[in-house]
């Protein structure tokens, strides 16, 4: 593979952004963020859906954690009313 330099014109503004986001993102330089934004950008672009599929995959993971942790403490409170009614009991 060969590399092809590619030049490209943009407000001062917008290369300190990029820079800063290069910093953020533990880039050596800003050639690196560049070519990331671009691949991440070209693969949306070519697979739309994937981008879509993503989202989808993370609300479902962050909704089944919501589920457990709210069974996990509804089994908690069960417990909890069991432990009670026994000491009640032992009276």
């Amino acid at each position: 593979m060969t590399d092809v330099v590619v030049s490209i014109r943009m407000p001062t503004s917008l290369v300190k952004e990029l820079k800063i986001l290069s910093e953020q993102n533990h880039f050596k330089d800003l050639s690196e963020e560049i070519r990331s934004v671009v691949r991440v950008k070209c693969l949306q672009y070519i697979q739309p859906n994937n981008s879509k599929l993503q989202k989808l995959h993370e609300e479902l993971s962050q909704q089944l954690v919501i589920k457990k942790e709210w069974e996990r403490k509804q089994q908690l409170v069960e417990d909890l009313k069991k432990i009670v009614k026994k000491l009640q009991n032992e009276k």
